[in-house]
């Protein structure tokens, strides 16, 4: 058995474990576009078989409580990181071997973030998007956020709903039900659900009526039905950095002073690089296992460690 099959192997046996639910734990993705009913072209060489309903089953359930706030159904607003160091360790020490190019930041648009961090403070993070924010949020990188940067307090909620873009969180008065009573200074803006540019400025206008210091993070999309070895169909996709919808997120990013962060690209450099299936990173046909989610994480920490603010050792 070569080293490829070995991998393989051992990948398709993590996805078999226990305890479907949890890493289902996710709201249920509402996206048009992305969705098991059109799961994509994956499924014709796929070695992995996928629950008719449901994910296929975890292996790691997030071993730390959260807090949920109440919201209005279909959204959920609550704290993270639910994992420890030691099990985002164990799940990333499972990884098969991959790489991608670092994703830079060059600070810019962190002033203050950049200042808690180097030298303490508040930091308090809020994630707004759809299932796929849930799931880089879920991977627990702000565990080893904390723990690159100890001068800093971190403190991190997300508010997603399946299939969440800022369509609807500019209506209905819920940025500011819902986010800007706990006053984050930075918000990470993502997912594969966004519908169009001009509601997520809408977003940021509403954040900065009110919180006119707060910094901004938008990100591109990773995971929904895509092949990310397809390098033509992923540029197509709606939420993808390689593509039109991402060149359109650095113009709205630079005309609102927000920084912007392409996680299509090096997510899919990822994947490619270990020569394996996308769907073993998968927990259905278009979310993250355990796997695939601290491959998210990975891109994370990437951005927010390859160059560390002035006064960090």
């Amino acid at each position: 058995m070569n080293i490829h099959a070995s991998i393989l192997a051992l990948v398709v046996s993590l996805l078999a474990a226990a305890l479907s639910h949890a890493q289902n734990a996710a709201p249920a993705d509402r996206n048009a576009v992305n969705t098991t009913v059109r799961p994509g072209g994956m499924l014709a060489d796929s070695p992995v078989k996928f629950p008719r309903q449901g994910a296929l089953p975890a292996k790691y359930p997030p071993d730390v409580p959260v807090s949920n706030e109440p919201v209005e159904k279909d959204y959920y607003l609550f704290s993270t990181p639910c994992r420890s160091l030691a099990q985002i360790a164990e799940i990333q020490a499972s990884l098969p071997p991959g790489k991608f190019t670092p994703p830079v930041n060059d600070w810019r648009q962190f002033p203050r973030t950049r200042r808690i961090l180097a030298g303490g403070g508040e930091l308090r993070l809020l994630a707004l998007g759809d299932s796929i924010v849930n799931d880089t949020m879920r991977s627990g990188w702000v565990a080893q956020w904390r723990e690159a940067y100890p001068k800093a307090r971190i403190e991190a909620k997300v508010y997603v709903r399946g299939g969440g873009g800022c369509q609807h969180y500019k209506e209905g008065d819920r940025v500011a039900k819902y986010i800007l009573p706990w006053r984050p200074n930075l918000v990470y803006i993502g997912g594969i659900s966004q519908r169009d540019t001009a509601s997520i400025r809408d977003v940021i206008r509403q954040l900065r009526a009110r919180l006119p210091e707060v910094e901004i993070l938008l990100a591109t999309g990773t995971f929904g039905t895509t092949d990310p070895r397809d390098a033509e169909a992923l540029a197509k996709a709606p939420h993808s950095g390689t593509g039109a919808y991402g060149q359109a997120l650095q113009v709205l990013a630079a005309e609102e002073r927000c920084a912007y962060l392409d996680m299509t690209s090096p997510w899919a450099e990822y994947i490619r690089s270990t020569q394996l299936h996308p769907h073993l990173f998968y927990r259905d046909a278009v979310h993250a296992n355990e796997a695939g989610e601290q491959i998210l994480a990975r891109i994370m920490m990437a951005f927010w460690t390859a160059a560390k603010p002035a006064g960090e050792d």
